[in-house]
């Protein structure tokens, strides 16, 4: 064997080698890629399950005002009315100890998706204290926000809760506000509709709405 022909063979090992390697350099940079896509996307769902209120699956509070402002500052920009709704479970610790907590929770989530239901997507739901769900409705007046009352008592009547074979009734209680364009300001409408949930409570309303003022309209 000549030196010609040996020094061919090593270069042909060297070269299998090379391709070898590169091949599995490709291999787990794909690998690596495909890992990396997982971690995203679990960081994802992670990052959604925080936002999420554990019974209901409305926003939690806080991210509840995260994106509720987003809207109102898109609102300001538009002089677009905003209204804050919040529909609350009468008595649902009565719910609780008639049936049982699981109950409470199955009441509180069908409360949530029978609104989401008949809102849009751009409509922010967040979770309300213990007993009821925040309502964020964007380009929604006085008279729309009625609209959309009856139309979650509707659906509720039309689908109501059901546990196997026996129909679980609850009571509500909407509270809302109004506001316009620049003069909407997420903490005072907070406050707001809870004082307007605490009237139509306290009148045995449905529904009472104010006006930026805390107004009754």
């Amino acid at each position: 064997m000549t030196m010609e022909t040996v020094l061919y063979a090593v270069i042909g090992v060297l070269a299998v080698a090379a391709i070898a390697e590169g091949v599995m350099w490709v291999r787990c940079k794909k690998a690596l890629k495909s890992k990396t896509a997982e971690i995203e996307s679990l960081n994802e769902e992670i990052q959604t399950v925080r936002s999420l209120d554990e019974a209901t699956g409305a926003y939690n509070y806080p991210f509840f005002v995260k994106m509720a402002n987003l809207q109102i500052k898109m609102a300001r920009r538009h002089k677009w009315p905003v209204t804050l709704m919040i529909a609350d479970i009468d008595q649902l610790e009565s719910v609780n100890l008639r049936y049982s907590f699981k109950t409470g929770d199955a009441v509180l989530k069908h409360l949530n998706d029978t609104i989401r239901s008949v809102v849009r997507t751009s409509d922010v739901l967040g979770r309300f204290g213990g007993s009821g769900i925040f309502v964020l409705l964007t380009e929604c007046d006085t008279e729309n926000v009625m609209s959309v009352n009856e139309r979650i008592e509707e659906q509720i009547e039309k689908s109501p809760l059901m546990q196997g074979d026996k129909r679980i009734d609850y009571r509500r209680s909407y509270g809302a506000v109004t506001m316009y364009g620049k003069q909407i300001h997420l903490n005072r409408m907070l406050g707001l509709a809870e004082d307007a949930l605490a009237k139509a409570k306290e009148k045995k309303k449905e529904i009472v709405i104010f006006d930026k003022e805390g107004s009754e309209v």
